[in-house]
């Protein structure tokens, strides 16, 4: 099987088989889409310590699918972003879980339980950056976190913020979040540009109030 990721045509037929009912249309999907995906977040994630999790979440993710294709909006999006996005979101989540379970199995340490970034809550790092040290004294995380939410309540935003937290610098990651990777390069870090500068100001705008 090919690593290359199909042409959205060759999607469309497949998923549109899928959506008609042909018994070989799960099948077919999943072949033409497995290998492509995994590649694509192989190279996303190349320093995972267990690469395997990719295999194992694109194929939840794609069989996921074939089951419910219909909870697909092609007016949103390509199927191949939808189904990179999700397959994504169920990585970090995995691998957040991984942490939390290695966090558990090992011996407390004080000094690596202080550090800053040790929390996988996307929401609470974002509050401890916005206001770092003590929290005033009338305010708690969960106070500040509803704020939080209030100002970026748009899912895909919040891939954006959290691409942000983790030192992202790659444009076609951004671009794959935001559904415009078959724009053209120049394009895309336009638009990617766009959307992280309208991000910091809402966190900036944010990080004043809690002054």
């Amino acid at each position: 099987m090919t690593t290359a990721r199909p042409t959205n045509q060759a999607i469309d037929r497949a998923y549109q088989r899928l959506l008609a009912g042909e018994p070989d249309a799960p099948s077919d999907l999943i072949t033409l889409l497995l290998e492509p995906l995994i590649a694509t977040l192989t190279r996303t994630f190349p320093t995972l310590p267990n690469p395997e999790v990719i295999i194992d979440t694109v194929t939840d993710t794609l069989f996921r699918f074939v089951q419910d294709p219909a909870r697909f909006n092609p007016a949103r999006g390509s199927l191949w972003n939808y189904l990179l996005m999700d397959a994504r979101g169920d990585l970090r989540n995995r691998w957040q879980q991984e942490r939390r379970r290695y966090q558990r199995e090992r011996p407390f340490d004080p000094v690596a339980h202080d550090l800053p970034d040790r929390n996988s809550d996307v929401e609470e790092t974002v509050i401890r950056a916005l206001v770092p040290g003590d929290l005033p004294a009338d305010r708690s995380v969960a106070n500040l976190i509803a704020r939080l939410r209030a100002e970026i309540a748009d899912s895909q935003d919040w891939q954006i913020v959290r691409l942000m937290l983790e030192g992202e610098r790659s444009t076609v990651v951004y671009a794959q979040v935001l559904g415009i990777a078959d724009l053209p390069p120049a394009e895309q870090r336009k638009r990617v540009k766009q959307a992280k500068d309208r991000l910091r100001v809402k966190l900036k705008r944010l990080r004043e109030t809690l002054r």
